[in-house]
This record gives structure tokens, sequence and C-alpha cells, in this order.
């Protein structure tokens, strides 16, 4: 990712009188440094502005307003900034597939400046789902005409999509009885997707249906005359 120091290293030099000695000790400033342009994760972002032009009074406090509409709402911590340059300040606990409004803003002594809007869109969380027949991944057996228990769990979908040995729309979690009545491998699947519909998921458990011993009874006699 491309950088650009935004400020410099002060060197503050100390003149110590220990013992009779005489120490010269220097201090260097940390150096921040910010990526050209605003860049965006699920769930935090680093903003990025500029001053271009200080007006006369380079010592400047610099912060940015940001939430998700043009009120904003939300501020990020303020920080210092001597002259013009790029700035930065990281935002957290941000909403993932969630657009974000922001604008960087600058004070010096004579007034205080704001950015034109700018938006960027978080990214979506990766959807997981599990579906389990009789609390396991599977592949299990059963007995023809017997029972299962499906169930199945998601995280981060809004919908999701039932197909193979079974079918329907189905919540994004949930359980469901399901009578095994023919002898075969069954294959059930479930699909989900998150709210933009880009990011989908798929699951599946197998279940081999076993048939059973035949039932045979023996007939009475009757006995005609």
């Amino acid at each position: 990712m491309s950088t650009k120091k935004t400020t410099l290293k002060n060197i503050l030099f100390l003149t110590i009188f220990l013992g009779g000695s005489l120490i010269l000790a220097s201090f260097t400033s940390a150096v921040i440094y910010c990526p050209l342009n605003t860049t965006v994760e699920e769930t935090q972002a680093t903003l990025v502005g500029e001053v271009t032009d200080d007006g006369g009074d380079p010592n400047l406090e610099v912060w940015f307003n940001y939430g998700k509409t043009t009120s904003y709402g939300l501020e990020s911590s303020h920080s210092s900034k001597y002259g013009i340059g790029i700035f930065c300040s990281t935002v957290y606990n941000l909403d993932s597939c969630t657009t974000y409004h922001y604008q960087a803003i600058a004070k010096n002594s004579a007034d205080t400046s704001y950015g034109e809007d700018k938006v960027f869109t978080t990214k979506c969380s990766p959807i997981t789902i599990d579906i389990k027949a009789n609390s396991s991944d599977g592949p299990i057996s059963v007995s023809y005409k017997n029972n299962i228990t499906l169930s199945w769990s998601s995280e981060n979908s809004v919908s999701c999509q039932a197909s193979g040995d079974w079918s329907g729309i189905k919540a994004v979690s949930g359980s469901q009885v399901v009578q095994m009545n023919e002898v075969k491998t069954n294959t059930f699947t479930i699909t989900c997707q998150d709210s933009t519909g880009t990011k989908i998921e798929t699951d599946s458990v197998t279940v081999v249906v076993t048939p059973n011993p035949p039932v045979v009874i023996t007939k009475p006699a009757i006995v005609t005359y």
C-alpha cells in the first residue's frame, strides 16, 4: 500500500548536567504514515484528508466527521498537524456492508474549514453456514421411514434456500423433521446469501436410507365344506 509521511521528525536537544558531566540528549517524535486514499475494511476505515493551504497559520487541528447520512453524527479523534499535507484517522466499530459519509476538517487560529462530503461502503462480512442431520455433519444412515432432524445455522446472511432432497425458502437458522420415505442416498443442501446478494455460501449433509427387513405374516386357514 502506498503511504505518505504526514509529520516531520522533530528533534529536541536537551542539555542535562548530571554529576558534573554534560549530557546531550535527543528525542524524536513518532512518525505517522497514512495511506494516500481512504482504506476500508469490514468494521473499520482509515479516513484520509489533505490540507492544501494552511491559510498562513500552520498550527492546525484536524479530524473527520462521519456517519450513515450527511448529518454525520460521529467524529474521529482530533490531532495536531503542522502545515499542509495529508492526514488520517482510523475509525472503528463500523457496520459491515454499510455506506458511510465522511468529510475532512481542519482548524487554525482564524476559523474551521470543512472538506466536501465523500462516501465509502464497508466490506461485507463472510457468510458462514452449517447444516446437520441428527446433530451430525454426516453422512449418516437411517432406516426406511424413520425421521431425521435437519438443523442449520448461518451468520451474516439474510435469506436461505433449500435444494436437493428438500426445497423451499428457509430461515437463516432453524430445524425441520423429515421422514425418510425412500431407500436411497439423500442430499440436503442449503444456500444462504447476504443483503447485497453478492456473497453466497452453500452447505450440504448426506443421509443414506437403508431398507428394513420385510414384514410377512402367515394367513389363517379357512375350511369350507
